[in-house]
């Protein structure tokens, strides 16, 4: 227990504690879970994922998914969306094709990779080809999408990342949401660019990592190779955290303020940066941890080869990879 109290930050409560849905805390305008905070809504994520990364992972779209909905959807599309139990998940990929039907209603196609929660979802929020400059989002009932390749993994299997289809499906257009610009009638509270959404993704391997180091320790293996290993992998993992939450408590404070804005261009750069190197460096303290711990003990094994493979298939995501380079996603 004395591993994980030096991992966990010390003036963060479990935000899960007490709470009985799956996702407690949702980033949902209003709502009776809504996290008003940046900050604790990283903090969610990293508890869930220390704990099973997939169910982490799960945590994380479904929340994003909740701020970027409640940035830009109508208040009777968000009630009707999240009523009752409904689990809701998206894919931000700008992959649907809408054809208006001309009577308030449209057709969708498309095809999207890595639908994340596909087999838990009762709706999901699925990215469109701009037109005319206006990004947009259908809000589509799971039973209308078809599995078009399932998610083999190799690593989060249990988060069920199909590719999903639509052909030729039916949309009102009252559940297509426009992504482009914030309304101005509302408050904007932690709201204040559609880009936030993405600020609780380095939770995932930050708290797979903060996960392994808790387990493991610095004396598992009594070698000091693994001492080093260890060592700079902690001391990785407490900078990218700090880095990253320092930089949502001024977020956390500007909207406080009701001074959150949509990010000019230099704060835009920095945001990205931050979060695809806190990101990157837990990744990397993964992977280093999982070769470096020699271990005979066999569930101790199968475990540092499932964060491997949980490590490795996170890597490559789209949306941190391209800030990663500079590039927008």
């Amino acid at each position: 227990m004395g591993r994980v109290e030096q991992v966990v930050s010390p003036d963060t409560a479990d935000p899960r504690a007490g709470a009985e849905s799956p996702y407690p805390l949702v980033w949902l305008r209003g709502g009776p879970e809504e996290s008003r905070s940046l900050v604790q809504g990283l903090e969610l994520v990293r508890h869930v994922a220390a704990g099973d990364v997939a169910e982490g992972w799960l945590c994380m779209i479904a929340n994003g998914t909740a701020h970027y909905l409640s940035t830009f959807a109508s208040d009777e599309l968000l009630d009707r969306t999240y009523a009752r139990d409904n689990q809701v998940f998206g894919v931000v990929a700008p992959v649907g094709v809408l054809r208006p039907d001309g009577d308030g209603t449209a057709r969708i196609d498309g095809r999207w990779r890595f639908a994340s929660g596909a087999d838990r979802a009762t709706y999901l929020a699925m990215g469109c080809v701009p037109v005319e400059g206006r990004r947009r989002s259908a809000l589509l009932r799971r039973d209308l999408l078809r599995v078009d390749e399932p998610w083999a993994g190799p690593g989060l299997l249990a988060t069920t990342s199909h590719t999903l289809r639509a052909d030729d499906v039916h949309v009102d257009e009252t559940d297509v949401v426009d992504l482009t610009d914030v309304p101005s009638d509302r408050p904007t509270g932690i709201y204040g660019d559609g880009e936030l959404f993405l600020a609780n993704m380095p939770g995932v391997p930050l708290g797979l990592a903060e996960g392994l180091l808790a387990l493991l320790g610095p004396t598992v293996t009594g070698t000091s190779a693994w001492a080093t290993t260890y060592s700079d992998a902690y001391s990785r993992c407490v900078l990218a955290r700090h880095g990253v939450t320092d930089m949502l408590r001024d977020l956390d404070t500007l909207a406080r303020n009701g001074r959150l804005k949509p990010f000019a261009p230099p704060l835009r750069a920095e945001f990205r940066a931050l979060l695809s190197g806190a990101y990157h460096v837990a990744l990397d303290a993964v992977l280093a941890l999982a070769a470096a711990c020699d271990t005979a003990d066999p569930a101790l094994r199968a475990r540092l080869v499932t964060a491997r493979r949980d490590g490795e298939t996170m890597r490559p995501h789209g949306a941190m990879r391209s800030y990663l380079h500079g590039r927008s996603g």
